[in-house]
């Protein structure tokens, strides 16, 4: 294995030419860093590990192949069992690198009680925002469709979408990574949610911008969206969310 401080989890449900271009940017931008990157086939894609192992990669590709198709977060689970670096990187594959973005997260995860670090995203219209957002509950998803976009989300860092982000592994581990009850949705908001309930904070690294367009499934397929409200009624029920609030309520009568 190639001795370097990140290990990528890269998950693929068919998409093929997208995963091969990411692959092409870390290739690009962080071989210095990224010693590993395991790529998970959620679906047989016979096509794309032939197209990749007639490259040559600065860094070790390894593939898991399931035999049925896994949610989000045992997807990555099962990647990070294999993981022997300092960092884990959870990156979707539709995420795309013009610059280096790991030595100023790396460099932010080696602060006092850092526990993941993401950057900026951008989308098509070129404007880079930080994707962190307040906790959901019913009343602000509620209002997330009545207020313009602009008010959608309250200004608050309590979770990041899964898109991108950068793990120190110790934390990853003593958290256990992402519940596997939740298929799919709601799985990033968990993982935050505990993590900063067990002392680790959620970092923002601004001086790093990528670009992810972020398709909303759950507003066009309604088996999608049948998945969301499961997930959010099963993040309201755990006892993590209630502590998680709990904690909020305390602080914000403190200040």
């Amino acid at each position: 294995m190639i001795e370097r401080p990140v290990t990528v989890s890269v998950v693929s449900h068919g998409h093929g030419g997208v995963v091969l271009q990411l692959l092409r940017d870390l290739a690009v931008y962080a071989a210095q860093e990224v010693g590993r990157l395991i790529v998970t086939l959620n679906l047989p894609e016979p096509h794309l590990i032939d197209v990749v192992s007639a490259e040559s990669w600065p860094f070790e590709i390894e593939w898991l192949r399931n035999s049925a198709p896994l949610g989000y977060g045992a997807n990555h689970n099962q990647a990070f069992a294999l993981c022997r670096s300092s960092c884990f990187c959870v990156l979707n594959p539709d995420v795309r690198l013009s610059s280096n973005p790991y030595p100023a997260m790396l460099a932010v995860l080696a602060m006092p009680n850092a526990g993941c670090a993401y950057p900026l995203q951008h989308g098509n219209n070129g404007k880079s925002f930080d994707p962190a957002r307040a906790v959901p509950t019913p009343m602000s998803l509620f209002f997330r469709y009545v207020l313009p976009a602009s008010q959608r989300y309250a200004r608050s860092h309590d979770w990041v979408n899964g898109a991108f982000m950068l793990f120190r592994s110790e934390v990853f581990e003593s958290i256990k990574g992402f519940d596997q009850q939740f298929f799919m949705y709601c799985e990033d908001v968990d993982i935050c949610l505990r993590m900063q309930l067990q002392g680790y904070r959620l970092v923002s690294v601004p001086q790093v911008v990528v670009e992810h367009e972020g398709q909303r499934a759950s507003r066009r397929n309604f088996r999608y969206f049948i998945w969301h409200i499961r997930s959010l009624f099963r993040l309201w029920l755990k006892p993590s969310y209630r502590s998680y609030k709990i904690n909020q309520s305390q602080v914000g009568r403190t200040k």
